[in-house]
């Protein structure tokens, strides 16, 4: 887990790890230059739970080389992550070590994204991830279980990365490791309540996207690329033209791509669902 002044965000969310009912673990948490008091907190926790180990960078580096410095000291079978603001459900780890199985390249689950007065359930089905499927949108979702040896075969997150760095690591797994595994059940909850800023709001989300693009855009068919154009339009927070909406037919997810046609159309839309979703 890597965390950078968030310390109540960062309480929280270790505790949905300690707190798993699967028990045998090794937590890494990376503090990326906190000026308040998560060194101090960790310091604590570290004493009371010898599970619990944590390294500090003098200066920030970013949340995708913090993570790579978790992984090169993990000695644990698998991994999997947490940012900081979002939670584990109490049988996350168990739940998905009792799906695991080696011949996917990982394993990973549904998720419930947090608005604040409602959550909606994403991602909510069993599915085998191929690379085709990988290549339209990020089907495995923010955090997967995977064997260590995999990911450190792989060198760990791309550090040039400015964001999308798990959807490019998830997607090279697949890549060299063959299809992965997608459970229904939902372990993980993403935090959209405003207590943090994600990344999707943030001008770099973009730019990921088209780094991802560079990279990947010689393994992509043209319904790939039709749907990483939609997924960059919403990202920019683009008003989608019927041509747009057009142009996206029969290339899957046709409902989740109607739904911001509808609202980047429409202002009632659009305020609807913060009145009911948002605590704000």
């Amino acid at each position: 887990m890597p965390t950078k002044n968030r310390r109540d965000l960062l309480e929280r969310a270790l505790n949905s790890i300690l707190e798993q009912t699967y028990s045998n673990l090794d937590v890494i948490v990376v503090d990326d230059g906190s000026t308040d008091d998560t060194v101090a907190f960790l310091e604590t926790v570290v004493n009371n739970d010898q599970r619990v180990r944590f390294f500090s960078n003098k200066t920030s580096a970013g949340a995708c080389a913090a993570r790579n410095i978790a992984i090169q000291h993990a000695y644990g079978k698998f991994i999997t992550g947490l940012d900081d603001d979002d939670l584990f459900l109490p049988n996350r780890i168990e739940s998905l070590l009792s799906q695991y199985d080696g011949k996917y390249a990982f394993i990973c689950s549904s998720a419930w994204w947090d608005y604040g007065k409602k959550q909606r359930l994403i991602d909510s089905r069993n599915m085998d991830i191929s690379l085709k499927q990988q290549l339209n949108y990020n089907e495995a979702t923010t955090q997967v279980l995977v064997a260590t040896e995999r990911v450190k075969a792989l060198g760990g997150f791309d550090e040039t990365f400015v964001a999308c760095q798990d959807y490019d690591l998830w997607t090279r797994l697949i890549e060299h490791y063959g299809m992965a595994k997608r459970i229904a059940n939902p372990t993980y909850i993403i935090n959209d309540t405003g207590s943090s800023n994600r990344m999707i709001s943030s001008p770099n989300s973009v730019k990921g996207y088209h780094q991802f693009m560079q990279k990947h855009g010689h393994l992509m068919s043209r319904k790939n690329i039709i749907n990483q154009e939609f997924m960059m339009l919403r990202r920019e927070a683009r008003v989608m033209s019927l041509h747009d909406l057009i142009r996206q037919i029969g290339t899957g997810y046709f409902t989740s791509k109607l739904r911001y046609f509808l609202s980047s159309n429409f202002s009632i839309i659009r305020s609807l669902h913060k009145k009911f979703y948002k605590n704000s």
